[in-house]
């Protein structure tokens, strides 16, 4: 996992390949190191695809107050503005979560399932061809 921070965080958005994962997170909070292993266990399915990042909260204190984090641990999944600058909040989680919790809220943004109007366009086709 990339460490980000106030310095850097900027330049890892402009960077990723798509989707960030950021977690929150401190060396006193208990929680924060139950997470940390299932997140770093989870970065290799999503490789290419989403960056997975972690933010020490003692150190970054205005990266968590400009995404009004206040729990630890924090996950925000973060949609990069293009072309910049700046990331949208598109998911988020506290407190730990098991990997298939994570990944639903990957997957949700990553592989979003058919709005209401497509799939009633797929059960009904598309415009008939003429024939000649």
């Amino acid at each position: 996992m990339k460490a980000l921070s106030e310095a850097n965080f900027d330049r890892a958005l402009a960077d990723a390949p798509g989707l960030v994962l950021v977690d929150f997170w401190a060396d006193w909070c208990g929680p924060c190191k139950t997470l940390g292993p299932i997140l770093e266990g989870l970065e290799p399915e999503y490789e290419g695809r989403v960056l997975f990042a972690k933010v020490n909260a003692d150190e970054n204190r205005r990266l968590m107050g400009a995404f009004g984090v206040r729990s630890l641990p924090t996950v925000l999944l973060l949609a990069p503005r293009q072309p910049g600058p700046g990331a949208d909040v598109v998911g988020y989680t506290v407190g730990v979560k098991p990997p298939d919790g994570i990944r639903r809220m990957i997957d949700r943004i990553l592989e979003p399932k058919p709005s209401l109007m497509q799939r009633v366009k797929g059960m009904f086709g598309g415009p008939k061809e003429k024939s000649e």
